[in-house]
């Protein structure tokens, strides 16, 4: 099974403190984050309006990734948003935090606050 993250769903795991990688790959997902969701983040970071928690978490993201060697992937000249729901109207897993997106895919990755655990939606 193939997981595609989005930024919120990277974001708010690294705040939380929530493994989210080894959660995932736990539960047999390959995961893939797209090289514009990576730019979403640095731009995010140089924002005025951004925490300092986010931008902390932002860093500990990136560094994440490229120590854990996560496979990275580009959509072309889709919005991230559109390209996720393409994707997850083909069957891929996707983790975000957007209701925009969540409301028009099947294949949901969930953060479960109370566990502080990420999962399928509805397992």
């Amino acid at each position: 099974m193939n997981v595609l993250l989005d930024s919120s769903f990277i974001i708010s795991c690294v705040r939380a403190r929530i493994d989210f990688l080894s959660q995932l790959e736990e539960q047999g997902f390959k995961v893939q984050v797209p090289r514009e969701v990576l730019q979403e983040m640095k731009d995010l970071k140089m924002r005025d309006k951004t925490s300092r928690e986010d931008r902390i978490s932002i860093d500990v993201a990136l560094e994440m990734f490229e120590r854990r060697k996560v496979k990275k992937m580009s959509i072309g000249v889709e919005s991230v948003d559109d390209f996720l729901i393409k994707k997850g109207n083909e069957g891929y897993y996707i983790a975000t935090l957007d209701a925009g997106i969540k409301n028009r895919i099947p294949n949901k990755v969930v953060i479960f606050s109370s566990k502080d655990r990420v999962g399928i939606e509805g397992q």
